[in-house]
């Protein structure tokens, strides 16, 4: 969500038709719709967003910004048209983008103050604690495509733009397993986080953890396993329950 009183729903890069723009790296159109009109809208992005990819995620928060980090490119290899002579795109950066959804001409790339970054990772979830942090967890290695440690943390502060990497301690049995395409949601004591679900590459779960950012510990919940295991599935928290 951004613009204006963060009325609007914003779209960027994702995957979509094959087209000869594999080599750019660059995502030059955003779109957004206004739900109280119903209508959609396209503006212009900045050069040199590197927003031309998928899998990545998002964190909003208030005056339309949202922050952006993370994904694979959406085309790795050249169309069959495109001729011999065709490149592949480059690695993406992995520095943090800050989307400004009012005024998209302020929009940036954010350099870490200390030269410190995660190793890229799609699939994986972001969320806000205490109004400036953003904890990234789980997903796919951009490099090698395994599934990634729910212990192995990545905190950017927003204030500072700096990454923290923290390793959490997992629950008995190395429990929450790696996983990407979980959901996750801030709880209602703003620190801790609730996990469910997710996918390593072989097996679905259907499982939920929670995530204390004061200790940084994990901790597996008992469930009675009605639900089927889902991966990419969307839940909100409501009081002390949450709906898949």
């Amino acid at each position: 969500m951004g613009g204006l009183n963060n009325g609007n729903m914003i779209i960027i890069g994702g995957v979509m038709l094959q087209t000869d723009k594999f080599s750019n790296d660059e995502e030059p159109t955003a779109y957004s719709y206004d739900w109280e009109l119903g209508r959609w809208n396209s503006f212009s992005l900045p050069t040199g967003n590197h927003l031309n990819r998928q899998g990545a995620a998002c964190t909003t928060i208030e005056n339309g910004i949202t922050y952006i980090w993370g994904g694979k490119r959406a085309s790795l290899t050249p169309p069959a048209h495109a001729g011999t002579n065709s490149t592949t795109s480059p690695v993406l950066p992995a520095s943090m983008y800050r989307f400004d959804s009012v005024y998209p001409a302020n929009s940036t790339i954010i350099m870490s103050t200390e030269n410190n970054y995660p190793p890229l990772r799609y699939a994986h979830t972001q969320t806000l604690i205490s109004e400036q942090r953003i904890v990234v967890l789980g997903g796919f290695d951009g490099a090698t495509g395994d599934a990634v440690s729910l212990a192995d943390v990545w905190v950017f502060d927003i204030l500072s733009s700096t990454w923290t990497h923290i390793y959490a301690k997992l629950d008995k049995e190395d429990k929450p397993a790696k996983r990407s395409s979980h959901s996750q949601v801030l709880m209602p004591d703003g620190f801790s986080i609730l996990v469910y679900g997710g996918y390593d590459g072989y097996h679905v779960y259907n499982d939920v953890a929670v995530l204390n950012t004061r200790t940084w510990t994990w901790n597996v919940k008992n469930t009675n396993a009605a639900v089927q295991g889902r991966a990419d599935v969307s839940f909100f928290f409501f009081f002390f329950f949450f709906f898949i």
